[in-house]
Formats: C-alpha cells, structure tokens, sequence
C-alpha cells in the first residue's frame, strides 16, 4: 500500500473525527469554567488528534515507515499519560465532592429503626 493511500485514510479520519476535537478546544479554551480533569480529558483527545494529524503529513513525505514509528510511539505515550492523568484528577474530584455533599446532608449511621409491635 502506498503512503498516498495511508495518508489519505488517515486525513478522512482526522475530518470525521472533528466530533472530538471541536468539543476539546471548547473545553480548553473555556479554561477556569470546565473541571481540571475535563481540561485534561480535552488535552488528551488533541494531543491524540494532533498525532494523527502529524502522521498523516510524515505519510505524505517520502519516509519509510519506520521514521513513522517514534511519533506514533510518542503520540501515543502522551494522549495516554495524559488520559491517565485526567482519570486521577477526576476520581479526586468525585471524592472532595462527596464530601462536601456528605458536610451538607450527613447519612444515618446504622440500619433503619423499625417501630416494635407495641409502638404499632
């Protein structure tokens, strides 16, 4: 297969895929307004995205692919990182919340008390 057909996939892909990376520009550029794990959630998808982009312009370029390799490598080794990242942040987000949720409406402690026979 040439590299005229990969690059070609994969700039079909990278236009399909603008129902992910438009969001995350939103997000990035709303800054203080979206969570900090929703901003790294969107710096994964474009730093996913910008490799794919990236590769497809090496494609386009009279390199074999294995000069491809180490931005795949590198791409991807980001995006994840940065995916992994955003999952941390996000569980210790949902946690400092439920505290404060659990500050506003503390929870019983125990089971329920059920009246007796004589009560009824």
């Amino acid at each position: 297969m040439s590299h005229g057909v990969l690059a070609l996939g994969v700039a079909v892909l990278c236009i399909s895929g603008n129902v992910w990376y438009l969001p995350a520009v939103i997000d990035l550029r709303a800054g203080q307004d979206r969570p900090r794990s929703r901003r790294l959630v969107a710096a994964a998808v474009l730093a996913g995205w910008g490799t794919a982009a990236l590769i497809m312009l090496l494609l386009l370029m009279p390199l074999t692919l294995f000069a491809v390799v180490p931005v795949v490598i590198a791409g991807a080794t980001a995006t994840l990182s940065l995916a992994v990242r955003a999952r941390l942040r996000r569980g210790r987000e949902q946690r400092e919340e439920e505290a404060r949720w659990a500050a506003l409406f503390p929870a019983r402690t125990g089971a329920p008390v059920r009246p007796t026979e004589e009560e009824r």
